[in-house]
């Protein structure tokens, strides 16, 4: 009988000792229901996949400024948005930062609706920050513990799914957030970290390429640090303050040469005047572009042809005419093709001639945007020099091993200097009835100047009864180097080794003027 009032005695001092547990808690809901549940939230070492790779995988270093490849200066986009659409507080009077440490004063506790956290006493934290187990919390006035983005008066914070308040770099959204690791508070504007400098927008999110800022347009590379030095961009080059970031319009003296810039900050070493052929460091593409090798087509392509037909020999112009019409036609019909004789890209694979069908469309390198007049005039006279020795081959406009007629050499000169007369090209150029080097004498946006006045770089254009017919490019002291007819290679000579003065026109052309 004592024994069994014993027992009834503890289960009744158990009963009011719940009943007083929850009215000291004063649950703020009925989700609270099932608030026996008293599992840990995970760490902040602890979190999702996901979450570990967007609070580890910080911005790596610097890339260098010369392979990077980015838009050209605009204009800033518009804002990143209100993050306050997807992240709120519950309190309209947000709490301080102060966070009283309460490690081993409680225990967490999990409902149907989150965490909380449960005092000794029966309390819970509310609107306010906690420090529990090394970490930092927020709790809403529900006591519910914060995840996500919230915002705490002027400033905005990240909780991982664990709770724990997070600190520097952070990936939400597809950008970059920088949380200062000491506070957590989001940072915004230009802010630097371990020695590099990143711009941060309004909303937080790391900004990249071009930024215009309170004192001038800075860059940022793809992992979002700041630039500094020489920058290439959309195939112009800038210069921005190592110190500063901030991009150069005035003039700059660096390592014994100056450089000048243009309003949007763009230099182009050398710049033609208004009206003129202006630099470029990408001749234009040919694409599909080629020549089918029919009557009358000369160059590259009829000079690779004639050699497998073998028809070609030192003299032999490498013109499309009867011999080689007669000499296709008995190729297809041995090669079962249509006979003909024109040769079509069917014809040229059959042939198995080593070169591909758009070897006609070979182009030299340009230099780039930063070569002043006189690198470009070198690169030109340049290029013409290193095919001293190559044979002539009519409409031909190299490379080397397939040689180059007068204006050929010089079209291919031009390249290399980084000018681009379309619509010249080398498909044109091997065309029956069109003279390059009449095209090149009449082009509009070439300067002419007195033949008296030639200077190196010009072009010497030579005339057959009154049409010009022959182009060189002048070296200097009557010195030319050119390519003229078959049996004789591309060489320097004089001036008027072969021609006289009474067969140079009045005026040359300066293609860099």
């Amino acid at each position: 009988m004592a024994s069994t009032l014993t027992l009834a005695r503890r289960a009744l001092a158990r009963a009011l000792t719940v009943a007083l547990t929850l009215a000291l808690i004063a649950l703020p809901a009925q989700a609270r229901a099932d608030a026996g549940d008293e599992a840990t939230p995970q760490s902040a070492a602890d979190t999702s996949t996901a979450a570990q790779s967007a609070l580890l995988a910080a911005p790596s270093a610097s890339p260098s400024p010369e392979t990077t490849d980015v838009p050209e200066p605009t204009a800033p986009a518009s804002s990143d948005g209100d993050r306050a659409a997807r992240a709120s507080s519950e309190s309209d009077d947000p709490p301080t930062m102060g966070a009283q440490d309460e490690t081993g004063r409680g225990t967490w506790m999990r409902d149907s609706v989150g965490w909380w956290w449960r005092r000794a006493d029966g309390t819970y934290p509310a609107s306010q920050w906690v420090r529990i187990g090394g970490a930092r919390y927020f709790f809403y006035d529900s006591g519910y513990m914060a995840t996500g983005w919230l915002r705490d008066g002027a400033d905005w914070f990240f909780l991982a799914p664990s709770g724990a308040l997070v600190g520097g770099w952070l990936r939400d959204g597809g950008s970059w957030y920088y949380l200062d690791p000491a506070s957590g508070v989001m940072r915004t504007g230009m802010t630097g970290v371990d020695g590099t400098w990143y711009y941060l927008g309004s909303s937080g999110a790391m900004r990249t390429g071009w930024e215009r800022l309170a004192d001038g347009w800075h860059f940022f590379a793809s992992n979002g640090a700041q630039m500094g030095g020489w920058l290439r961009d959309g195939g112009e080059w800038y210069y921005l303050d190592p110190d500063t970031g901030v991009m150069r319009t005035a003039p700059l003296e660096l390592n014994g040469r100056r450089y000048e810039f243009d309003a949007s900050g763009a230099w182009r070493g050398y710049e033609a005047p208004a009206g003129y052929l202006q630099p470029t460091d990408h001749i234009t593409g040919l694409g599909d572009a080629t020549n089918t090798l029919t009557w009358g087509m000369n160059g590259t392509k009829v000079r690779i042809a004639q050699v497998r037909l073998g028809l070609w020999h030192s003299n032999k112009l490498a013109s499309v005419d009867a011999p080689f019409v007669a000499a296709v036609k008995n190729f297809q019909q041995r090669a079962g093709l249509p006979v003909t004789g024109v040769v079509d890209k069917a014809t040229w694979d059959a042939m198995d001639t080593g070169y591909p069908w758009t070897v006609d469309q070979y182009q030299a390198t340009p230099l780039p945007l930063t070569a002043t007049r006189s690198e470009r005039v070198e690169a030109m006279i340049g290029y013409a020099w290193n095919q001293t020795g190559s044979s002539y081959t009519w409409g031909g406009a190299g490379p080397y091993d397939q040689g180059f007629d007068c204006s050929g050499l010089v079209l291919q000169s031009l390249y290399a200097a980084g000018l681009d007369p379309q619509p010249i090209d080398v498909i044109k150029h091997a065309w029956p009835s069109y003279r390059t080097s009449q095209e090149l004498y009449a082009y509009p946006r070439f300067q002419h100047v007195p033949l008296a006045q030639r200077q190196r770089g010009d072009l010497i254009f030579y005339t057959t009864s009154g049409t010009v017919t022959h182009v060189a490019i002048y070296l200097g002291d009557d010195m030319i180097v050119h390519t003229d007819w078959m049996g004789r290679p591309a060489r320097m000579q004089h001036i008027t080794a072969g021609y006289g003065w009474e067969r140079m026109t009045p005026d040359v052309v300066r293609p860099l003027p």
